[in-house]
C-alpha cells in the first residue's frame, strides 16, 4: 500500500512542479516534504503504529495544517481549501485518539492516513484546473490580490 502512495505522490507532485502554479508547487511541497519527514522518522526511529497518539505525527500534521491553510487563504484558488480540510480531519483525528478509550485504532488509522489520499486529489484536480484555466484565458495572478 505504501508504495502505491508513493508513486501516486510522485506523479501528483511532478505534474504540479510541471504544470501547476505557485501555489500548486507550495501543496505539493508540503505533502512531499511530510510524507519524508514521516518516513525518515519511522525508518530511524520507531515503526508506525496507531495504539497511541504519536506527538511527531502531531507535529508533522500540525505544520502541514499551517502550510496548507496559509496557501488556502492566499492562493486565487478554490481547491486548497479542500486540501487544508482534509488536513484539519487529520488533526482532528490525533484529538479523537487523545480522547478514546480503546479499540478505534482503524478509525485513528483512517482518519490521520486517509487525508493525504485526498489532498493528492484535490492537488491533481487543482492542477488540471489551472492548465486548463491558463489555456483559456491565459496568464493570471496565482496569488489573491490584497
Amino acid at each position: 500500500m505504501q508504495l502505491i502512495i508513493a508513486i501516486y505522490l510522485i506523479a501528483v507532485a511532478a505534474f504540479a512542479f510541471r504544470r501547476g502554479g505557485e501555489p500548486e508547487r507550495w501543496v505539493a511541497s508540503t505533502l512531499v516534504a511530510s510524507v519524508v519527514v514521516d518516513q525518515f522518522y519511522h525508518l530511524s526511529f520507531r515503526a508506525a503504529q496507531f495504539v497511541t497518539v504519536d506527538p511527531v505525527h502531531v507535529a508533522i500534521d500540525a505544520t502541514m495544517l499551517v502550510c496548507l491553510m496559509w496557501v488556502a487563504l492566499r492562493a486565487n484558488r478554490g481547491w486548497p481549501l479542500w486540501a487544508c480540510s482534509a488536513q484539519i480531519i487529520a488533526m482532528t483525528g490525533h484529538i479523537a485518539k487523545i480522547f478514546e478509550l480503546r479499540d478505534v485504532y482503524r478509525g485513528y488509522w483512517a482518519m490521520t492516513q486517509v487525508p493525504l489520499v485526498l489532498q493528492l486529489a484535490f492537488l491533481a484536480i487543482g492542477t488540471w484546473a489551472h492548465v486548463s484555466r491558463y489555456r483559456h484565458i491565459g496568464p493570471y495572478h496565482s496569488w489573491r490580490l490584497n
